[in-house]
């Protein structure tokens, strides 16, 4: 959730853009549009309660919304703006103390003095936020010291600077910072309203920020308890010693200078989950490793062809393998069967041999077609009786109706499936009885029999099934499989998004790339000849050289290990920058390794030292991010790090500090809200959480002063 401490709905002053200018409605639409939850109206020396309560309705209870003003202030002469925001509940008096001293003003004309301001609204107890420095008109540092010096809440003063970067966390000038929109075109606020500070703390109410902005530890401590927590018992270091922390569903960092037994803690955090069967591991940036991580060598690659339509094509490569010619009937078995007289009164009575067999395919395919349709429609049956989705989308009754359906259907094909088979099969069966006794009859009278066929149809379908199975394989050898890419993130605003591809690509015979590695090992020039002679039998299917290209498929080294069209298959994978091939450096191979572990869907994520070859600008602008967001959605997130820009910008709901002094070792927990680390073993030697982590992180001095980037407050 995300604040907006300065916002305007009226064209008040001549300056004023005209765009300011909002209605109610259109003013909650776009908030409600927004991530921002909280929402203060602060028109130049003007405060309308009507539209104020308008609003109030429209918002509640998805976003609060507080009164204010940003009054022009003139002090020593000097002009500048200072936004005065006191609680809803105090709206009445509020609208009329602004009615009171500015009734004899147009809102051009008006100004105030800091006394005056404290006079009429200190009372309020309001908030108290001056355009500071690069926010013009500013105020001036005496103007600010004295409004400090006289409110009864000095507390309560808060600089507004175009590049501060956060109220009550991170200290700049002396006093807390905030940054509000200052909306001038309400057309582009949603865009703005991006770069708004986030809300790291629940805030219930006007009351409740002022508290946190306080520090008050009461306060602190009943929020962090809403957040789901959890002890940990552990055991990390050498000494068996035991460790006891309290870790959140949030960001929980340790830091500590180098050789304080970060790493053996998060080494057991991860033992300890791993132990309870949550999947937990350390992740520790392995830049030299990249190429094993993404497996470019292709060791453990592999593809489901059938999920792309392609068809593996085992029977008809095994056909082309096995098969042999058929030939036609020689006219000489015709003249001889003529010429010869048989003598034999016993192989004149077997007439069986001179039966023409009967022609099988039609029946082989009939029982096929039935066996494939029962065997997929049994398939189907199981699938209803296990897929939810189904049994979701239809009621009882109409699952029932379906399930009887098709059971009636099953077995109907089974039927037909058997009653085909029979056929088929007696047919084969005579066939045979036909061929042994015509054979047998010749061997024992040594009179050939009538050839029963010229073996015409034999030799042509014998050729079609060979241009038809040679057709099949090139026709799913030629399909395009498409790039298989995986998105690993970018690697900052200059450089883009990387990914990494996987090709595939069936050895077409003319494929001589390098940079393609064999996905079976099969040698490469074994899948060049084999496609090639299968081309080449598909060419030459009704000619005299058929069987000389067969004679040669089979003759190719290495030829027993093609069994499919999987065998013929080359690969590469490789990192890609904007759709180009990109080879990533030590820095990127971090980037891509960490927004990797943060891209898993996982509710653990253990971070050892994810700043190491980072720079600050991709820390602060990705992983910053991708952290936070696991922490909205409740999953545990530990990091150790020694870069402020993780321990600091984050903002921690646990912040644990390792430390070696003359006594040995010691743990300090705490946290930022409340700045302040307290001894495990000492309840009474406190630490400053914001010194601490000034002299202990790399960049601490930066990410506690201004910067142009903004973060969040609470």
């Amino acid at each position: 959730m995300k604040i907006d401490i300065h916002t305007h709905t009226k064209k008040c002053k001549t300056g004023d853009a005209h765009t300011r200018e909002v209605s109610a409605e259109v003013f909650c639409q776009t908030i409600l549009s927004s991530d921002v939850g909280i929402v203060a109206i602060t028109n130049h020396n003007v405060f309308d309660r009507e539209q104020f309560f308008e609003i109030q309705g429209g918002l509640s209870p998805e976003a609060q919304v507080w009164p204010g003003i940003e009054l022009d202030v003139l002090e020593n002469g000097a002009r500048g703006h200072l936004l005065v925001i006191v609680s809803p509940t105090k709206t009445h008096e509020f609208s009329e103390v602004v009615d009171q001293i500015t009734r004899s003003f147009t809102p051009d004309t008006f100004t105030a003095t800091i006394a005056e301001v404290i006079e009429n609204f200190d009372a309020l107890s309001p908030l108290y936020v001056a355009h500071y420095k690069q926010k013009k008109p500013n105020i001036s540092d005496d103007a600010l010291e004295k409004l400090v010096a006289n409110t009864e809440n000095p507390g309560r003063v808060i600089k507004e600077v175009t590049n501060s970067i956060s109220a009550g966390i991170y200290i700049s000038h002396g006093h807390a910072s905030i940054y509000g929109s200052d909306v001038q075109d309400w057309a582009t606020y949603e865009k703005l309203s991006r770069e708004l500070p986030d809300l790291r703390l629940p805030v219930d109410s006007f009351e409740h920020f002022c508290l946190l902005l306080e520090k008050d530890p009461t306060t602190i401590n009943t929020v962090l308890d809403r957040k789901t927590s959890e002890d940990l018992s552990l055991r990390p270091f050498d000494d068996n010693s035991c460790l006891d922390l309290k870790v959140y569903n949030d960001i929980n960092v340790f830091f500590g200078p180098k050789g304080t037994g970060k790493s053996c803690i998060l080494k057991a955090i991860a033992k300890h989950y791993s132990t309870h069967g949550t999947d937990a591991r350390v992740y520790e940036s392995a830049s030299d490793r990249l190429d094993q991580i993404f497996d470019t060598k292709g060791k453990d690659l592999s593809i489901n062809l059938n999920n792309h339509g392609i068809n593996y094509c085992s029977n008809e490569i095994e056909h082309l393998r096995s098969v042999v010619e058929v030939n036609v009937t020689n006219v000489s078995k015709y003249v001889s069967f003529f010429k010869a007289k048989s003598t034999n009164k016993n192989a004149k009575k077997l007439l069986l041999k001179d039966i023409t067999p009967e022609e099988e395919g039609t029946l082989k395919r009939e029982f096929i077609d039935f066996n494939d349709a029962a065997v997929a429609t049994e398939k189907f049956l199981e699938f209803l009786s296990e897929n939810s989705s189904v049994k979701k989308e239809l009621d009882e009754d109409e699952l029932e109706d379906v399930v009887r359906i098709l059971t009636r259907l099953n077995q109907r094909l089974h039927a037909r499936d058997w009653t085909s088979f029979s056929r088929w099969k007696e047919v084969w069966f005579l066939n045979c009885a036909i061929a042994t006794f015509r054979k047998e009859v010749e061997r024992k009278t040594g009179i050939p029999a009538k050839p029963t066929t010229t073996g015409f149809r034999e030799y042509a379908l014998n050729r079609v099934e060979i241009e038809i199975n040679a057709a099949e394989i090139i026709r799913n050898a030629d399909t395009k499989i498409p790039i298989q890419t995986e998105s690993l993130g970018s690697l900052g605003s200059n450089k883009g998004s990387l990914e990494f591809r996987t090709e595939f690509k069936f050895q077409d015979g003319g494929i001589t790339s390098g940079a393609l590695s064999s996905l079976t090992g099969v040698k490469k020039g074994t899948q060049k000849k084999f496609i090639k002679l299968v081309r080449a039998i598909l060419a030459n299917a009704y000619s005299d050289e058929l069987f000389h290209h067969i004679a040669a498929l089979n003759a190719t080294e290495d030829v027993e290990e093609v069994h499919t069209v999987y065998e013929l298959l080359l690969f590469e994978r490789y990192f890609a920058l904007d759709g180009q091939r990109y080879t990533p450096s030590s820095g990127e191979a971090s980037m891509v390794m960490l927004q990797r572990e943060l891209g898993e869907d996982k509710e653990i994520y253990i971070l050892d030292e994810p700043e190491r070859s980072l720079g600050n600008e991709y820390i602060n602008d990705v992983i910053v991010p991708l952290v936070k967001e696991h922490a909205r959605v409740g999953k545990k997130v530990f990091i150790s790090t020694h870069d402020a820009n993780i321990a600091v910008r984050t903002l921690p709901y646990s912040s644990v500090y390792r430390c070696h002094g003359a006594s040995g070792y010691s743990t300090y927990c705490g946290n930022p809200f409340s700045n302040n680390l307290v001894d495990l073993n000492n309840a009474n030697d406190h630490l400053d959480w914001k010194q601490i982590s000034m002299k202990t992180l790399e960049g601490g001095e930066e990410a506690f002063g201004e910067r142009g980037k903004i973060y969040g407050n609470y």
